[in-house]
């Protein structure tokens, strides 16, 4: 709460009179307003972001005697600093947070976030075990356990596609990863770019990943993300070895820009929209940008070929620990996860977990939900990369990028799995 200083009184020789004096100021002078603090890092052209912004609203009109102040933080920001932050009297009084044994586990453990099954039981979330388990976490590792955080939206990596390129050079959405790569050698040959690549970004450890999982199985992810059954040995792994050594292989080909190593997602994604490149490997969270900023062509979304996908349940609603008003938080949360504003979402062209289907008409949503829902009817699911252990996305990202400009896939290796396998809970 914040403090507010009062101005002293001067003292009069009449006593009784300083006593009128000060408690008629008092009387006057308004009550301050307790403030509120809200985080997220989904940005304004989401419809992540533009549906909580909406859902703010209508809490802050509820909620008069609030003073509320709404901070938009960045993904980078919360993954580098949030522990500290958390652990800190800055700490919001509800925040967007990522998933995984890496940053939600690790708060957890660390005592910083709230236990929200009290609430769960109050507000009848009733969550399927498909969406808490994101939120569950049992001594830092996800899965099982209290519930810390709630995600109100799905998400998945897919890959966008310049409809109008395809056609012109007469290629077929892709269904295996052989004609995959046949489809970028033909737009190479065209002169065109066939996938557009933030090598210097968040779009290495993605792509990495993507390709690891197209040839894994469930069994896989469990060991991998939930450390279930038979331990795997990252240095030596024979999905996520092929997966560097298509990358490069691919990089070798001049399937991305020249420059790859250098370029930001940001600009490989402005690439696409442009009209420059083919495809790009991007996730749902790009949908938002892509309605608004594609206009010169028509896209589409495929998966990449292959057994698994990256995706899971959103990022998480978590209150943390310092918070000073959990009660106020929660109804925040249950805000967002009503009806009323998971239907929103939807028309948005977000991806909802709890919607009316039939309450959703904006062709934006059934172009992103058509694949997502194969990817769930079909079990495939595969998490994100950087879950398993705390500190895995910065190594991953600095080795992905250095594997693009060094072509040394043993390096890269070596230097990814011994970070994740000293991470991985030991037997």
């Amino acid at each position: 709460m914040k403090i507010v200083n009062k101005k002293g009184v001067r003292i009069f020789a009449v006593v009784i009179a300083a006593g009128f004096f000060t408690s008629s100021t008092l009387a006057s002078a308004p009550a301050a307003k307790k403030d509120f603090n809200v985080w997220w890092y989904s940005q304004a052209n989401t419809p992540t972001g533009q549906t909580w912004a909406v859902a703010l609203k209508e809490f802050k009109k509820a909620h008069p005697e609030l003073n509320v102040k709404f901070q938009l933080k960045t993904f980078e920001g919360m993954n580098n600093a949030g522990a500290q932050i958390l652990n800190s009297n800055a700490a919001p009084d509800v925040t967007e947070y990522n998933k995984g044994n890496g940053t939600a586990g690790l708060a957890s453990k660390g005592g910083l976030l709230t236990d929200l099954t009290p609430y769960s039981k109050k507000y009848k979330w009733n969550l399927p075990s498909s969406v808490s388990l994101y939120g569950q976490y049992d001594k830092g590792l996800m899965g099982t356990g209290k519930l810390y955080g709630v995600p109100s939206y799905g998400e998945y990596v897919s890959v966008f596609y310049n409809k109008d390129i395809f056609a012109k050079n007469k290629v077929k959405i892709p269904t295996t990863m052989a004609e995959m790569e046949a489809a970028m050698a033909t737009f190479n040959a065209a002169g065109v770019i066939p996938m557009a690549m933030g090598g210097a970004g968040y779009q290495t450890v993605h792509n990495v990943y993507a390709l690891a999982v197209s040839r894994a199985n469930q069994a896989w992810i469990n060991s991998f993300q939930l450390f279930k059954g038979k331990a795997i040995d990252a240095t030596t792994d024979a999905n996520i070895k092929w997966a560097a050594q298509t990358l490069l292989k691919w990089k070798t080909a001049g399937y991305f820009q020249p420059n790859v190593s250098g370029v930001s997602p940001d600009d490989a994604i402005a690439e696409f929209q442009a009209g420059k490149a083919a495809m790009v490997i991007g996730g749902s969270w790009l949908d938002g940008s892509m309605q608004t900023k594609v206009s010169t062509f028509s896209y589409g979304k495929f998966l990449l070929p292959g057994t698994l996908t990256v995706g899971s349940a959103g990022n998480l609603l978590v209150i943390p620990s310092r918070s000073k008003n959990k009660d106020l938080a929660a109804e925040f949360i249950n805000l967002v996860l009503s009806k009323k504003y998971q239907n929103y979402l939807g028309n948005a062209g977000g991806l909802p977990l709890f919607a009316d289907a039939e309450s959703i008409a904006n062709p934006a949503s059934i172009l992103t939900a058509t694949p997502f829902g194969v990817a769930v009817k079909k079990n495939a699911l595969a998490m994100y990369p950087d879950w398993p252990v705390p500190g895995y996305y910065d190594i991953l990202l600095a080795n992905g990028t250095a594997l693009l400009s060094s072509g040394d896939v043993d390096a890269y290796m070596k230097a990814t799995g011994s970070f994740y396998n000293d991470g991985r809970p030991k037997a």
